[in-house]
């Protein structure tokens, strides 16, 4: 699968994950506003500076114009180090650079006719109000990209941020490495179906852990690193490996039945992948409840640090545009030319 799939890691939230890939022998390009965060990473292999950041301390704008600015060198930076036809875009909803770059990239190399996935983090609930503005702001824009393939979304409220991130690299090597882990007369997995999993759109989730009956892999499915999965949920397709006690039967009870399951056996641990679930709308509403809840005192600090020009920001709590009855997202016609695309994240 290292021929298949490759990564741009953005910011520096996204070189932490990025690095865990590279040194699983994976391309990965890192793509920062910030140099600092680049001569961290020392022994990467290819990493570029977008000319004129020094860093966006959590403006996202900021982030987003230097992209539009530089994105034909960009474009061409991807190109030429990445030849993967499938890409996952890794970056932290609550920050600067990847927050505000992440979804815009996603969008304008979609429209490049790539495959392109995102792996994201949700801050924390003790992180700043900003962080979660930021992480509003970014799943606003992001869900609203119907070309997307898998999302994974990690959650910083489930566990210290630098543990998370080795969990989820670990796993997600582990499921694409199914075709050559597990071979059996029963059924196998192989890399085409690996690749049309990750394809669906929609969030996913990657799970690994020993599992002698059924229950403990369902387990694994409701306690892991990831935003949490909508109780009513539908989900496209189930890829495992599953131990001789764990039945797919029962992953599908626990998970609901998908369009189509890809399944082998393994010995004793259970590798799987849900795919083509809809986004954490509970767990972005408590996002937003973050923010909300601390409205009146944000717009005071502001006001008596004269600071009018950030009120804009914390605006975008009143009055989404673009949210139906239903409080999610509604889906814009993709719009057709590269320039579009850009001024869609800069208006």
């Amino acid at each position: 699968m290292k021929n298949k799939i490759a990564f741009v890691a953005v910011g520096q939230a996204g070189g932490n994950i990025g690095r865990l890939f590279e040194n699983k022998g994976y391309s990965v390009l890192y793509i920062n506003t910030s140099q600092e965060d680049l001569d961290t990473l020392e022994t990467a292999k290819y990493k570029y500076h977008i000319p004129g950041g020094e860093g966006c301390n959590k403006d996202r704008h900021k982030a987003k114009q230097l992209v539009v600015d530089d994105f034909d060198r960009i474009a061409a930076e991807i190109d030429s180090k990445i030849k993967q036809k499938m890409i996952f875009v890794i970056f932290a909803s609550g920050g600067g650079t990847g927050s505000g770059a992440g979804p815009m990239l996603i969008d304008l190399l979609t429209d490049e006719d790539k495959t392109v996935g995102a792996i994201t983090i949700i801050p924390g609930e003790n992180e700043s109000v900003k962080s979660h503005i930021n992480a509003y702001e970014c799943f606003s824009e992001l869900v609203e990209i119907d070309a997307t393939a898998a999302c994974f979304i990690l959650d910083n409220s489930k566990g210290e941020k630098m543990k998370l991130n080795p969990v989820f690299a670990d796993d997600f090597c582990s499921f694409l490495e199914i075709p050559e882990t597990y071979t059996s007369e029963e059924g196998n997995i192989d890399k085409a179906e690996i690749e049309e999993t990750l394809k669906a759109h929609g969030m996913a989730v990657v799970v690994r852990k020993k599992a002698d009956n059924s229950a403990k892999a369902i387990d694994a499915l409701k306690d892991n690193i990831f935003a949490p999965i909508e109780a009513d949920q539908t989900v496209k397709y189930i890829a495992a490996a599953l131990p001789p006690k764990v039945a797919m039967i029962d992953v599908q009870k626990a998970a609901g039945v998908p369009i189509d399951t890809f399944q082998t056996v393994s010995k004793d641990e259970a590798v799987m992948c849900l795919s083509g679930l809809s986004y954490p709308t509970t767990r972005l509403d408590s996002v937003y409840s973050r923010v909300d809840e601390n409205r009146e005192t944000i717009l005071k600090n502001l006001t008596a640090a004269k600071e009018t020009s950030l009120k804009k920001d914390v605006n975008f709590l009143t009055g989404i545009s673009g949210r139906g009855s239903s409080g999610r997202p509604e889906q814009p016609k993709r719009p057709k030319a590269r320039r579009d695309i850009m001024s869609k994240y800069l208006s």
